[in-house]
C-alpha cells in the first residue's frame, strides 16, 4: 500500500517498544526518514539496531536518539538533533506511554503521577517543541489513544483510562487550535495489543478479549502503524480532531 509519503521526516517517540518499532518501520518503508526516540538507557541497543536495519532502505535516513518524554531538556536536545540531521519535519507520532495495573484502593499518588506525566504530560512536551516545526512544514501529529478513553478496562486501570482520555481531548484541543496554521492533528485508539509476553503473561485476559472482540482476535501492532501511515497521508487531509478506534470490533459488543 502505497500512502505517498517518500521523502518526508518523521519522529516517533517510545520507538523502542512494539508499537512504536512497527510504526517507525511502517513509515520507513513508505520512504519516510525517521528519528526514533527511546526512554532509556536500557533500550538504547534495540533502537539503534532496528534505526541501522531502516537505515538500509532506499531514500531513507534513520536515527535513534535518547528521548525520554519526561525531560524536557533530554526532549530538546533530541529533536534538535532531529532538525539538523532531516533539516525539517512533517510527522510527529506521540507514542511513548507507559501501563500499570492497580485498584483505586491502593494506587498511591506516585503511581497516577507517573502514568499522567509520561502518558499525557510527555505528548504536551513534545508537542510545544515540535509543532513550530511541522507549522513550517503543514506537517501532522498522531498520538497513540486507546479504547481505554472511552470504556473502562478490565479492572484496575482507571488512572491509566483517564490518562489516554485526557489523550483524546488533547488531540481534539490542539487539532482547533492548530488547524489555522495548516497543521493536522489526529489519535488512534487501539484495542489490546498482541504480544507474546501479554499472551504469556496474561492468556485470561486474552481470552476474554478476544471472545468478546467481533473479529474475536487482537490487534497487530502492523494494523495499528498502517492507520498511522494513513493519518499522515494527503488520503486524510480532511480529517483532523478524530479519534480512530481500531479495536477488531470490541467496543460495540
Amino acid at each position: 500500500m502505497d500512502f505517498a509519503l517518500r521523502g518526508k521526516k518523521a519522529l516517533v517517540t517510545g520507538a523502542s517498544g512494539n508499537l512504536g518499532g512497527a510504526i517507525a518501520t511502517a513509515l520507513a518503508l513508505q520512504g519516510v526518514s525517521v528519528a526514533l526516540l527511546y526512554g532509556s538507557l536500557t533500550s538504547q541497543s534495540r533502537t539503534e539496531q532496528l534505526a541501522e536495519r531502516l537505515a538500509c532502505l532506499d531514500g531513507v535516513e534513520a536515527i535513534a536518539l535518547l528521548g525520554d518524554v519526561r525531560d524536557e531538556q533530554v526532549l530538546e536536545a533530541s529533536i534538535e538533533a532531529c532538525k539538523a540531521q532531516f533539516g525539517s519535519l512533517d510527522f510527529v507520532i506521540n507514542n511513548a506511554g507507559i501501563f500499570t495495573n492497580s485498584t483505586q484502593a491502593d494506587l498511591t499518588e506516585d503511581a497516577w503521577d507517573a502514568v499522567m506525566d509520561i502518558n499525557v504530560k510527555g505528548i504536551w512536551r513534545v508537542c510545544r517543541l515540535t509543532l513550530p516545526l511541522l507549522a513550517e512544514t503543514k506537517g501532522c501529529v498522531v498520538n497513540i489513544s486507546s479504547i481505554n478513553a472511552f470504556r473502562p478496562g478490565f479492572g484496575g486501570t482507571a488512572h491509566y483510562d483517564a490518562s489516554k482520555g485526557a489523550v483524546a481531548s488533547y488531540t481534539r484541543s490542539l487539532a482547533k487550535e492548530y488547524a489555522p496554521l495548516g497543521v493536522r492533528v489526529n489519535a488512534v485508539a487501539p484495542g489490546l495489543i498482541d504480544a507474546i509476553k501479554l499472551r504469556e503473561h496474561a492468556p485470561d485476559l486474552v481470552e476474554a478479549y478476544e471472545q468478546r472482540a467481533a473479529l474475536h482476535q487482537l490487534i497487530k501492532p502492523e494494523e495499528i502503524a498502517t492507520i498511522v501511515c494513513f493519518l499522515c497521508s494527503a488520503g486524510s487531509k480532511a480529517m483532523t480532531g478524530e479519534i480512530v478506534t481500531a479495536d477488531g470490533g470490541y467496543g460495540m459488543m
